[in-house]
């Protein structure tokens, strides 16, 4: 569950926004429009006076960079409970991570870096699950699997998903918003694009 009220913050005027269900939920919007900055709020890693945020647990990894360099995904791993390094392992497997589990993050690449990022995201015991473009640097074999895992993990969580490519959200997503102002459901992804290409 996730519900917003009287969020009047920055450009924000969002008098009332809820998610009840599970599912795959995208968010798109103009560059500049602050979906991250809103995605920090419901994180809790911002806070906004007089809005009313309710939610369930959150999971959100706004900077890549904020995992240490010198730290293996094994070592990240160690730090999950019993259920959620069960869930680690499996989503390893699926990405097949091996060739580079055990090295340090430092020297990852950017596609590596989101793969270990995507694992952390869903392997943690987190209701709501926040990806802010953390799969565009994937080629394009696990682009296919991770949306394949999200039809899987959307059936228990609320999954949040942006994308500068609108295709990602309108074919993956079972209901997507635009994000301006205010939060408007999307109806005509031709529309939606006009207005962000028309700024």
């Amino acid at each position: 569950m996730l519900k917003v009220s009287k969020l009047n913050f920055l450009n924000y005027k969002i008098q009332e926004f809820e998610i009840l269900v599970p599912g795959l939920y995208g968010f798109v919007g103009q560059n500049g429009a602050g979906k991250s900055t809103f995605f920090s709020i419901l994180n809790g890693d911002i806070s906004a006076k007089g809005s009313i945020i309710s939610s369930r647990k959150v999971m959100y990894i706004s900077n890549l960079q904020s995992f240490d360099k010198n730290l293996k995904a094994l070592d990240y791993f160690k730090l999950l409970s019993e259920s959620e390094r069960s869930s680690a392992k499996k989503l390893s497997e699926l990405f097949d991570i091996n060739s580079f589990i055990d090295k340090k993050i430092g020297k990852y690449s950017l596609g590596m870096l989101q793969q270990f990022a995507i694992i952390i995201s869903l392997a943690s015991n987190s209701e709501i699950v926040i990806f802010d473009e953390l799969h565009s640097g994937l080629d394009l074999k696990h682009q296919r699997i991770f949306f394949d895992i999200l039809q899987h993990e959307k059936k228990e969580k609320i999954i949040i998903l942006t994308s500068h490519h609108l295709e990602d959200v309108k074919n993956n997503c079972d209901v997507s918003f635009f994000l301006d102002k205010d939060i408007e459901v999307i109806k005509d992804f031709n529309d939606v694009e006009n207005r962000i290409i028309g700024g």
